[in-house]
């Protein structure tokens, strides 16, 4: 019993995977017609997805060196993408924040890949989007939430 389980909770798995793989190649297009490489996407993505973090926040939930971020983030400033402020808390500490030019590129990202999905789900008969959404939310209840960065 514990086998066909494991073996119909693997398919789920590949087809959730899948299912990513292809809404973010879908994504890609609009992705492929930037000037960012992929670490600086990630610290964009970060960026929207916590707000204002440090470097060394950044530097350590992308696996890299300080050095090595810094020299992403100053990339990301060049094209006005990515500012640095004080923070208001500690004027030692500088914080990273994205600028409105770095907003607007990532919610038209994400609104490619929620137009894509819509349109998609919208092909499903009422049922099979019923069944979806109970068996997305029982997922998402089971994940438990995400944890968000910490900004320290």
């Amino acid at each position: 019993m514990a086998t066909r389980s494991t073996t119909k909770s693997q398919e789920i798995v590949q087809s959730l995977r899948s299912i990513i793989t292809r809404v973010t190649g879908d994504a890609s297009g609009a992705w492929m017609d930037l000037d960012v490489t992929m670490p600086q996407m990630k610290v964009l993505m970060l960026l929207r997805e916590n707000g204002a973090l440090r470097v060394g926040v950044l530097a350590r939930h992308l696996t890299v060196s300080t050095p090595t971020i810094t020299g992403i983030v100053d990339r990301l400033v060049r094209q006005e993408l990515v500012r640095r402020e004080d923070d208001p808390s500690d004027r030692r500490v500088v914080l990273n924040v994205l600028t409105p030019k770095g907003e607007h590129l990532m919610e038209r990202l994400r609104h490619r890949s929620d137009d894509e999905l819509t349109r998609i789900v919208g092909g499903l008969t009422a049922q099979e989007q019923t069944d979806l959404g109970r068996a997305l939310k029982r997922l998402e209840e089971a994940i438990g939430g995400q944890t968000s960065v910490a900004a320290g």
